[in-house]
C-alpha cells in the first residue's frame, strides 16, 4: 500500500483502542514510577472515545479522523495527557485536511505539525524525558522515508523503529519537565510513559499498514 485513506485511519483508531486496552497496565506502571499511575487509563479512554465517536458519525476523510481523535482526547481526558495528545492529533489532522489519502510525505508533514504543537503545549524538547523523545525521532524517520521515495507502509515501519529507540533512550534520562522532575532520581531508570505511548502508536499504525 502506498497511501492511507480515511477508512484506513478509522480502522487504525479501532486497533489503537484495542492495543491501549491490552497495554493499559504496562503504561500505568511506567507512569506510577514517577507520577499518579493513570497514563495508560487516560490513553485508553481517549482512543475509546474517538472510536465511539467515529462509529456514531463516520469521518469525511483521513484528516477528519485524526482531528476528531485529538478532539476526543481534549474533551474526555484530563491532565497533561489530554492536552498534549489532543494537541498532537488535532494539529496532525489539520495538516492532513482535505487529503483523500496520505503517502509518506504527507505522513511526515502531518506528524511534524503535531510535534510542533506538542512542543508548544508541553514546553519540552528532546532530552527532557517526555513523549517528544520518541516522537521527534519518529518524525525524522518519516522525513527520511519520504525523501527516499518510500511507501507509506515503509515510512511507518521506520517511524516505529525510531520511536522504540527513542523510548528506550528515556530510561537513563533525568526528567526536566513534568512531575517526575520533582522525584528523587528524577525518573532515572524508568521508561517515560508518554514516550511508550508514542512507540505503541507507531507500532500499531505500522502493523495496520502492513495488513491493509
Amino acid at each position: 500500500m502506498s497511501a492511507l485513506n480515511g477508512d484506513f485511519w478509522t480502522g487504525a483508531v479501532e486497533r489503537l483502542a484495542a492495543a491501549f486496552e491490552e497495554h493499559e497496565a504496562r503504561l500505568c506502571s511506567y507512569d506510577g514510577a514517577v507520577g499518579d499511575g493513570d497514563h495508560g487509563t487516560s490513553m485508553l479512554r481517549g482512543f475509546q472515545e474517538a472510536r465511539d465517536s467515529l462509529r456514531e458519525a463516520p469521518a469525511a476523510g483521513a484528516g477528519d479522523v485524526i482531528r476528531r481523535t485529538g478532539e476526543a482526547f481534549l474533551e474526555n481526558v484530563g491532565g497533561v495527557t489530554g492536552i498534549v495528545f489532543g494537541s498532537l492529533f488535532i494539529a496532525a489532522g489539520e495538516g492532513a485536511a482535505g487529503a483523500g489519502s496520505l503517502d509518506a510525505a504527507a505522513l511526515h508533514s502531518m506528524f511534524a505539525r503535531g510535534l510542533a504543537a506538542v512542543r508548544r503545549r508541553g514546553n519540552a524538547a528532546e532530552g527532557d524525558k517526555t513523549m517528544v523523545d520518541a516522537l521527534s525521532p519518529a518524525v525524522g524517520a518519516l522525513r527520511a522515508a519520504a525523501e527516499a521515495g518510500d511507501t507509506a507502509e515503509e515510512a511507518l515501519a521506520a517511524a516505529a523503529q525510531a520511536a522504540e529507540a527513542g523510548m528506550n533512550a528515556t530510561i537513563p534520562m533525568e526528567a526536566r519537565v513534568g512531575r517526575a522532575r520533582y522525584q528523587a532520581g528524577k525518573g532515572r531508570g524508568y521508561v517515560d510513559a508518554g514516550a511508550a505511548s508514542i512507540c505503541l502508536l507507531f507500532q500499531v499504525l505500522a502493523q495496520a499498514a502492513r495488513n491493509a
